[in-house]
C-alpha cells in the first residue's frame, strides 16, 4: 500500500516513487512499433507544439486575489490534476486495513471496458492479481494500490507525462498529467479522433494566394482541417484546452473517473489552471475595477481560449444581451420622457396610447435580439471550428447504457421523466389557484385571515417548489440515458427551465390576469363592498371620499356627511353586479387622478399594477444581492479551507478562527513568519474545487444554473416591463454588475471548469425562442386587460383586439425570422469556399493519365464526316 503509508515503510516501486517523491516525474516510453493508440509514439518534426499560454518557471512565486500570502506557481507540465487520498495513518481518509467487498466487481466498474483489450495497453492484470488473493481477504489498501497502478499504466500508455507532489499537510497526493510540448503522441490521438485544427494564416496565404476569410462582422475566419500527419505542418499549435480535451478523451474511453470518485480512489480531479492566462483575464475581463463595463470580442476570445467554447458562447450571449438591453433602456427612457410630456400637456388623446408603442418596440426587440444572436452564433461557430462538434467530438458518458437505446424500456423512462415534469407543474398551479379560490370564499364571508397571509404563503410555496425541483430534476434527467454531457445538460436545462420559469412567471400572471376575479369583494351594495375593501388601507389618493374626509370604516364624515354611490364614481370599470351582490375587482384602485375622459373622469393605478411594479423592481435588486452573496460565500469557504490547512502545518501560535478572520480582512493569516511549507497554486485550486466547483448544485454555480437565473430575468423583462418601462434601465444596470461578478467568480473563485467545446448556447436558444413566444401573448394581454384605455372597453371589443393584435405581432415575428436567416449569407459563402480550399490544401492535383489513347481518327470539326469514329475503334485497329 505504497500510496497510503508514510515513505520508507514500503518497498520502492513506481507507485511509491510517484507517491512520495517531492516532485517526481514518470515519462512515457517511446516506441515507433506501436499502433497509433497503443502507447506513446516517437516525436516528429511535423507535429505542432502545445501552446499553454507561456508556462511559469519552476519555483516562481505569485499571488491570487483571495490570499494575501504569496504562493508557489506550480502549473508547469500540468493539464489535468488528479488528487489521491492517503491512508489514515498518514493523515488521509482511506482506511487501508478495511475489508473490500467484491473487489473484482468494483474494479470492473472503473475499468468498464475490461473485456475489450483494444482499449488497454496490455491485459488487465489487476483482475489476475485480485483473483490470486480471492480466497483471502482483500483490504481497501491492497485494492486501491492495484487500481492506482493500473490507472498509471493507462495514463502512461496514452503517452502522457506524470509528476506528483504531496499536499502541504501530506494527506493527499497531487498527480499532474500532461503531454510533452514536442511529443508526437498528442498528434496521434488528435488524428485518431479526427480532431479539427485551424490552418496557419501564413500557410493559407502561401498555398492559395488569398487572404484569410473575413465575415461581415470583420472577424477573421480560419479554415479547419481534420488533423493528420499530412496536415500537421499546416495547422496552428495545440492549445492547452486541446491537450486537456484529448487527454480526457483518451482516459474516458478506458476509465470511469466518476466511479473512481465514488469509490474514493481519487477525491478530486480538475483541469489545471494556467497562471499567465489567469493574469491576462484578470487584467480586464474579470476585473471588478475595470472601467470598461461592456465586453468586446477580444474578451470573448480570451474566455474561449481558457474556458472553452461552451463557456465562451455563454459569455458571448451575455455580452450581446447587455448591449441589447442598452438599446431597450434608451427606448424606455424615451417612453418615460414622452409620458411626462403628455402629463404636462394634459394630453388625454396621446397619453393612454404611449404604452402601446412601447409594447410594439419591446416585442420587436425580443424577436430581433433572438434572431440576431442566432446569426452571431453561426459566425462564431464557424470562426471557432465548432460545426458538428456535438456529434463528432463530445465524450460518451460512462453512465450511458447502449442496450437501452431504441428499446421500449428506454422510451418508457423518457416518457416518465416528461410526465413527472408535467405533473409537478400542474400541482404547483393547482396549489396557487386553490389558495386564491379559498381566499375568495373566505372573503365572501368577511373572513380576512387568509387574505392577510396569502402573499407570504405563495412566496414560501414558490421557493419550496423551486428548491425541491432543483433536487429532483437532476435525478429525473438521469432516467433518460443520455450519451453525452451536452445532451444531458440540454435535457437538464429544459427540465429545470420548464418548471422554474413557470414558478417565477405564474405569480405575475396571477396578479395581472387572475387576481381581479379570484379575489374580488362582493357585498349587498356598492357602498358596503367599498367599505370592506378600503377599511384597512383608507380611500385612494385623489378620490372624493378622501377629499370630503369620509371615514373608510363607517362611511361617515366628521360633519355627518354620509358616503353615497356617486362618491364612488372612481370605481367605475372595477365593479360587476350579480343578482344578489355588487363585486369590486381584486385589482381595486389605490391612487387616482381626476380630469381624464376615461373611467368617468378618473385615471387610476390599481393595486395589482402597483404590486407588479414592486415585485419586478425587487426581483432585479435581489438578483444583484444574490449574485454578491453567492460570490462571498464560496470566497469565505475557500479562504477558510486554505487558511485552516496552512495554520495546521505552519506552527502558527494563534487560533485558526482568528487566522481566518485576518485572511478575510485581506491581511496575512499570521503576524509572525511561519515555518510551514509553501502553499501552491494547484493546492489553492483544489480548495476552490472542494468549496465551489463549477457543477450543478454547488456554490461555484454551473452553466445551467447561471443561464437559468438570467433567463428568468429576461422572461420577466420581456413579458412585464411595459408596466414600468424604467425597470429596463434598472435591469440593464443590474446585469452589467452581474456580468462582472460572474466573470470574477469564474476566474478567481470557481475551480477552472472543463474547457468543453460547443456549437452554440444549445438548448438555451430554444428556451429564449419560447420566451419570445410567451412575451408576445403576455404583452398583448396586458395591453388588452390591464392597461389604459383598452381595459375599459366592452368585453367583445377587447377580445377582438386581443386576437387581431396577437395574430398581427406573430405575423410580424414570422416576417422578421424569415428576413433574418439563422445562418447568414456570409457564413454560407465562407463554408462553400472552405470546402473548395480544403481540397487545394489536402488533395494533390491530378496529373495527366499515364495511358494516352489514340485520337487520330476522332473528328469533331465543322466539316461533315463520312463515318463516325471513336477512340475505341481506333484502339481496336
Amino acid at each position: 500500500q505504497a500510496w497510503f503509508f508514510p515513505a520508507g515503510k514500503t518497498p520502492v516501486s513506481l507507485i511509491s516513487r510517484l507517491a512520495h517523491s517531492p516532485m517526481s516525474s514518470a515519462h512515457s516510453p517511446k516506441s515507433s512499433e506501436r499502433s497509433p493508440l497503443s502507447g506513446g509514439g516517437d516525436s516528429h518534426d511535423g507535429y505542432p507544439n502545445i501552446d499553454r499560454g507561456g508556462g511559469c518557471d519552476i519555483g516562481q512565486m505569485g499571488t491570487v486575489p483571495l490570499l494575501a500570502e504569496e504562493i508557489q506557481i506550480d502549473d508547469h507540465d500540468a493539464s489535468v490534476v488528479f488528487i489521491f487520498p492517503r491512508d489514515e495513518e498518514a493523515g488521509g481518509e482511506v482506511d487501508a486495513k478495511a475489508s473490500k467487498d467484491d473487489p473484482q466487481a468494483e474494479a470492473r466498474k472503473i475499468f468498464f471496458r475490461w473485456d475489450n483489450p483494444v482499449f488497454y495497453p496490455a491485459r488487465l492484470t489487476i483482475f489476475d492479481e485480485l483473483e490470486a488473493v480471492e480466497e483471502e481477504r482483500v483490504s481497501e489498501g491492497e485494492y486501491q494500490d492495484l487500481v492506482r497502478k493500473m490507472f498509471l499504466a493507462i495514463v502512461q500508455a496514452g503517452g502522457c507525462t506524470a509528476s506528483s507532489s504531496s499536499s502541504i499537510d501530506d494527506d493527499e497526493v497531487f498527480l499532474k498529467v500532461a503531454m510533452p510540448g514536442t511529443e508526437a503522441r498528442l498528434g496521434e490521438i488528435a488524428e485518431y479522433y479526427r480532431y479539427r485544427m485551424p490552418v496557419r494564416d501564413e500557410v493559407w496565404v502561401e498555398t492559395t494566394k488569398r487572404q484569410p476569410f473575413e465575415n461581415d462582422e470583420g472577424l477573421s475566419v480560419p479554415v479547419y482541417l481534420e488533423y493528420n500527419k499530412d496536415t500537421a505542418h499546416m495547422v496552428q499549435d495545440f492549445r492547452q484546452i486541446d491537450e486537456i480535451r484529448l487527454i480526457m478523451k483518451w482516459l474516458s474511453e478506458r476509465v470511469n473517473v466518476e466511479e473512481m470518485l465514488k469509490q474514493k480512489v481519487i477525491v478530486r480531479m480538475f483541469p489545471a489552471c494556467n497562471y499567465n492566462q489567469m493574469l491576462e483575464l484578470a487584467a480586464g475581463w474579470a476585473s471588478l475595477r475595470s472601467p470598461h463595463l461592456a465586453a468586446n470580442y477580444d474578451d470573448v476570445e480570451l474566455v474561449r481560449g481558457y474556458f472553452g467554447e461552451h463557456i465562451g458562447f455563454f459569455f458571448l450571449w451575455f455580452a450581446s444581451y447587455k448591449k441589447g438591453l442598452a438599446l431597450l433602456a434608451m427606448a424606455s427612457f424615451v417612453a418615460w420622457i414622452a409620458k411626462r410630456v403628455a402629463i404636462a400637456l394634459d394630453s388625454t388623446l396621446i397619453r393612454p396610447w404611449l404604452p402601446l408603442f412601447f409594447v410594439i418596440y419591446l416585442v420587436l426587440w425580443v424577436v430581433g435580439f433572438n434572431e440576431l444572436f442566432k446569426r452571431k452564433s453561426a459566425r462564431f461557430r464557424q470562426k471557432w471550428g465548432m460545426k458538428d462538434w456535438n456529434s463528432q467530438q463530445a465524450n460518451t458518458l460512462p453512465s450511458f447504457d447502449r442496450k437501452m437505446e431504441g428499446t421500449t424500456a428506454g422510451d418508457f423512462w423518457r416518457m416518465m421523466a416528461q410526465a413527472v415534469t408535467g405533473i409537478y407543474i400542474t400541482t404547483f398551479a393547482v396549489a396557487i389557484l386553490g389558495i386564491a379560490i379559498i381566499n375568495g370564499e373566505m372573503r365572501l364571508n368577511d373572513d380576512m385571515r387568509l387574505a392577510a397571509v396569502q402573499p407570504y404563503i405563495v412566496s414560501v410555496l414558490m421557493k419550496v417548489c423551486s428548491f425541491v425541483w432543483s433536487k429532483v430534476a437532476f435525478n429525473i434527467v438521469k432516467w433518460e440515458n443520455h450519451r453525452t454531457r451536452q445532451r444531458f445538460d440540454d435535457s437538464l436545462a429544459w427540465t429545470l427551465a420548464s418548471v422554474k420559469l413557470f414558478v417565477a412567471i405564474f405569480p405575475f400572471v396571477q396578479l395581472a390576469f387572475l387576481e381581479p376575479s379570484l379575489n374580488e369583494t362582493c357585498k349587498a351594495s356598492l357602498i358596503k363592498a367599498a367599505l370592506a375593501v378600503y377599511s384597512a388601507t383608507g380611500w385612494p389618493l385623489g378620490t372624493l371620499p378622501l377629499t370630503l374626509g369620509i371615514s373608510a370604516l363607517n362611511g361617515t364624515a366628521t360633519d355627518g356627511t354620509n358616503l353615497t354611490e356617486s362618491d364612488l364614481s372612481f370605481l367605475e370599470g372595477y365593479t360587476s353586479t350579480t343578482d344578489k351582490h355588487v363585486c369590486i375587482s381584486g385589482c381595486y384602485p389605490i391612487k387616482c387622478k381626476q380630469g381624464d375622459s376615461q373611467n368617468n373622469g378618473f385615471t387610476c393605478l390599481d393595486i395589482c399594477a402597483d404590486n407588479l411594479d414592486t415585485q419586478l423592481m425587487t426581483y432585479y435588486g435581489l438578483q444583484v444581492v444574490s449574485a454578491v452573496v453567492f460570490l462571498l460565500i464560496p470566497i469565505v469557504l475557500t479562504k477558510a479551507a486554505v487558511v485552516t490547512e496552512m495554520v495546521k502545518v505552519s506552527g502558527h501560535p494563534g487560533s485558526t478562527f482568528v487566522a481566518v478572520l485576518r485572511s478575510l480582512a485581506g491581511f496575512p493569516f499570521s503576524r509572525v513568519k511561519t515555518t510551514g511549507g509553501t502553499y501552491s497554486l494547484l493546492q489553492y485550486q483544489a480548495k476552490c474545487h472542494g468549496s465551489s466547483p463549477y457543477e450543478y448544485g454547488s456554490w461555484g454555480g454551473s452553466f445551467v444554473e447561471d443561464f437559468l437565473d438570467i433567463a428568468i430575468g429576461y422572461s420577466l423583462l420581456a413579458c412585464f416591463s411595459q408596466l414600468k418601462p424604467m425597470m429596463v434601465a434598472i435591469g440593464t444596470g443590474s446585469y452589467f454588475i452581474i456580468y462582472r461578478i460572474l466573470a470574477y467568480r469564474m476566474l478567481n473563485v470557481t475551480c477552472r471548469p472543463w474547457p468543453n467545446g460547443s456549437e452554440s448556447i444549445g438548448v438555451w436558444q430554444e428556451i429564449m425562442d419560447s420566451i419570445a413566444t410567451i412575451a408576445v401573448t403576455c404583452n398583448v394581454a396586458l395591453c388588452t386587460f390591464v392597461m389604459e384605455p383598452i381595459k375599459h372597453w366592452p368585453l367583445e371589443t377587447k377580445l377582438l383586439f386581443f386576437i387581431l393584435a396577437e395574430k398581427g405581432l406573430f405575423s410580424l415575428r414570422s416576417l422578421i425570422c424569415a428576413m433574418l436567416k439563422d445562418q447568414p449569407d456570409d457564413v454560407t459563402r465562407i463554408y462553400d469556399q472552405m470546402d473548395e480550399s480544403a481540397k487545394v490544401l489536402t488533395i494533390p492535383p491530378l496529373v495527366a493519365s499515364p495511358k494516352a489513347h489514340d485520337f487520330s481518327r476522332v473528328n469533331i470539326g465543322l466539316a461533315a464526316c463520312l463515318s463516325e469514329t471513336s477512340d475505341d475503334a481506333s484502339d481496336a485497329d
